[in-house]
């Protein structure tokens, strides 16, 4: 190595250590973390309430919209947030049978998304 190069780098050396102790100054994890506030307390809803109110939501709303068996089967799943794939393997049918069964829930929901069908589950529409 050349002696400028060498000289250089000690030059950035030196600049990044200068900068590290006067405008970085002290810095120590523990003043840090006696900075951190804490989180916000989390509400914690019984499952089992909420879960049984879901469930009911879901089964008026499928008698409502005159939903098939599999229909009801495959309504449940996509508002739990599944995904075709997933109910393929779950209910063990072809995936263009799934995709039908989505298309006719989402028509007699009057639906177009799933996000807009689990709007309309959770809001009791």
């Amino acid at each position: 190595m050349s002696r400028a190069k060498t000289t250089g780098a000690s030059c950035i050396v030196l600049a990044l250590v200068a900068y590290m102790l006067f405008v970085v100054g002290e810095f120590r994890f523990s003043k840090t973390i006696e900075e951190v506030s804490p989180a916000p307390e989390v509400r914690v809803v019984e499952r089992e309430s909420g879960e049984q109110a879901f469930e009911d939501r879901l089964a008026q709303l499928a008698e409502d919209a005159h939903l098939t068996e599999r229909e009801r089967e495959v309504f449940g799943l996509l508002t739990r947030g599944r995904n075709a794939r997933y109910i393929q393997e779950t209910l063990v049918v072809s995936y263009n049978t799934v995709k039908t069964h989505v298309s006719h829930a989402y028509a007699k929901l009057s639906v177009h998304s799933q996000q807009e069908l689990i709007d309309v589950v959770e809001s009791g529409a």
